[in-house]
């Protein structure tokens, strides 16, 4: 059946402006199957977390480390109550005093790998930690003197040379552990307590030969996966760290001083000092809460995150998209039913589930343009049955095609999303005032 033709000019102004009412409605109403879309994204989500968490757990999960830290056994004498004859009642209270190195300079080589569960890949990594640095053992004293510190008293026991991480799992060797002069044996250790509970492995010591400075030098082999993190405990940290098939991100509350990353290479230094990170030099049972500096590897979410973000645009491509259709009404004097408007906007809405099923399996990039061609190719052909012509039919394609480009442009250009999806308004509400311009006119004559 043919279209009908727009109405007579004496009902053009009533039926145009109902006509613009019910595609605004259709517009709201398709945010409905969106709705759906997005909750079929966060599904995804979660079972690509799910199968990426399945990977990492029998590898090793995200590592934090930290430079070394010397623990001493210490003890406090605190009023506890009053006993019935009036005498005093004390208990003991056992701590750790956690020392913080002087000086601690760091290099670290990772090796990445990626491992793969169904569609979903997870990306690990091999690490080869080197710290080589000193404690200064006057600043203990120095720190001890502190009214934080006044009621606590250090025991005799021997100190602990300790190594904090987050997955001690992860450990595969332990090549070079020396301090003070002396090679150390490692055994697991006690879990701390800083912007996440740590694992730890550790060695007793003996400073009783022990001069102001107590050198110390560890190396050792660990696993990881998704990111590395470091919180850069003491005075001043000096860190070098560098990668081969790996392109992370640098994230936490420092930036590197120099980096380079290549497409599968990288290397960063950080310079850091307690003036900035703001640590000082002795803490009583606990560590702070900070996370100073974080190497985020895991580009497994990218394409995710772009769907995501464009899905956001839904509305506003919609909106673009029936405003030149409505366009084509005008000058062609052919009426597009609100029937055909709702199949219109089904196809845009199945772009998204498309491009989502797509970047599972193929580049993003790819999956995007197979995705704009295929649903601008279909409401190409569909709106040239509908207008009965080719030419206005070919022109809705590549119009949709531009669309879509500015689209991805959008979504990619984040500095210029703003001004780009600002543009696009303006040239929109610009159309729209075209198209009413003549709505409050009555018919001459």
């Amino acid at each position: 059946m043919d279209s009908p033709l727009l109405p007579p000019k004496s009902n053009l102004n009533k039926e145009l402006s109902l006509h613009l009412l019910f595609i605004f409605i259709i517009s709201l109403l398709l945010l409905v199957p969106k709705i759906f879309f997005d909750l079929v994204l966060a599904d995804r989500l979660i079972t690509q977390d799910t199968a990426v968490r399945s990977i990492t757990t029998a590898w090793s999960q995200e590592q934090v480390i930290t430079p070394p830290i010397l623990v001493f056994a210490a003890q406090s004498t605190q009023l506890a109550t009053k006993n019935d004859d009036g005498s005093a009642r004390y208990e003991v209270e056992q701590h750790r005093l956690l020392l913080l190195p002087h000086e601690t300079h760091m290099q670290i080589k990772l090796i990445g790998q990626e491992r793969q569960r169904g569609i979903y890949q997870a990306t690990l990594y091999q690490a080869q930690v080197q710290m080589d640095g000193y404690f200064d053992m006057q600043e203990l004293q120095m720190q001890l003197q502190d009214p934080a510190f006044m009621q606590v008293e250090l025991s005799t026991l021997a100190p602990y040379f300790t190594v904090l991480l987050r997955d001690a799992a992860g450990i595969d060797e332990v090549t070079t552990l020396r301090v003070n002069g002396h090679d150390l044996t490692p055994r697991p250790g006690q879990n701390y307590q800083g912007a996440q509970l740590y694992d730890s492995f550790m060695a007793a010591l003996d400073l009783n030969d022990a001069t102001a400075k107590v050198p110390f030098s560890c190396s050792f082999k660990m696993r990881g996966s998704l990111s590395l993190a470091l919180q850069a405990l003491g005075g001043q940290v000096n860190l070098n760290v560098s990668g081969d098939n790996l392109s992370p991100s640098f994230n936490g509350r420092f930036l590197p001083s120099s980096h380079q990353v290549e497409a599968n290479a990288f290397n960063a230094t950080y310079t850091l000092s307690n003036l900035a990170t703001g640590y000082t030099g002795l803490y009583l049972d606990a560590l702070p809460d900070k996370s100073d500096l974080i190497l985020d590897i895991q580009q497994g979410r990218q394409h995710y995150a772009f769907v995501e973000r464009l899905s956001k645009y839904a509305l506003f491509f919609i909106a673009l998209t029936f405003v030149t259709v409505l366009a084509f009404e005008l000058i062609s004097g052919t009426m597009v039913s609100l029937v055909q408007y709702v199949v219109v906007g089904s196809a845009l809405i199945l772009f998204y589930m498309v491009l989502l099923s797509l970047s599972e399996h193929v580049s993003f990039l790819l999956a995007y343009s197979i995705s704009a061609l295929l649903m601008s190719m279909m409401i190409g052909l569909y709106m040239k049955a509908v207008f009965k012509s080719w030419r206005q039919g070919s022109v809705i394609f590549l119009i949709l095609m531009a669309l879509y480009v500015v689209l991805y442009a959008i979504v990619n250009a984040e500095n210029y999303a703003l001004l780009i999806g600002t543009a696009l308004l303006v040239i929109m509400l610009g159309v729209v005032m075209f198209i009413t311009r003549n709505l409050n006119q009555k018919r001459q004559g």
